[in-house]
């Protein structure tokens, strides 16, 4: 790889998870359901056009299980980044919004009025969070890890990165 080369990065969110919808999921550690497997298997075949020379993903088990099997099965690099895990919410994970407002208000709906610069009891401001994913990209982008790249990564993540792009 020559320093003025092109780095492609293909990125992929993990698929459907087991447990309960429409919770702070952060950093829940919780796998895919069988959907959520066929829907990234049915995701990188899309991307089959491409040649990928290396694989990177969240350390969560529903990105990393996937790009585990994925790397293994195409004989590609894989790296775990904790950089690129979801958004920390403390302790509203694994609660739903009216959950979280129920138990905390005031900080709910300060974190909600302000657009994460407060963060849950005990989780990331989305200002923190937006620079670890930064942080991360940039020393992920600068490694000798070929022009190809895939990432499994979160919504979050991607917002980000979008963020942190444009």
């Amino acid at each position: 790889m020559n320093k003025t080369d092109p780095i492609m990065v293909t990125m992929l969110r993990h698929g459907a998870v087991d447990g309960r919808a429409h919770i702070f999921r952060g950093t829940l550690d919780e796998p895919l359901s069988e959907q959520g497997m066929q829907q990234m298997w049915q995701s990188v075949a899309r991307c089959s056009t491409a040649s990928f020379d290396t694989v990177a993903t969240s350390p969560l088990k529903r990105c990393r299980e996937f790009a585990s099997v994925f790397a293994a099965q195409q004989c590609l690099p894989l790296q775990v980044l904790p950089s690129f895990g979801e958004l920390a919410f403390g302790d509203w994970e694994g609660l739903t919004p009216d959950e979280a407002s129920t138990r905390h208000p005031v900080e709910y709906r300060a974190f909600s009025s302000s657009h994460g610069e407060h963060a849950p009891p005990n989780g990331e401001t989305l200002a923190q969070f937006r620079k670890r994913v930064a942080r991360g990209w940039h020393q992920w982008l600068v490694q000798e890890a070929g022009i190809n790249r895939l990432l499994i990564t979160h919504a979050g993540v991607m917002r980000a990165l979008l963020i942190e792009l444009f």
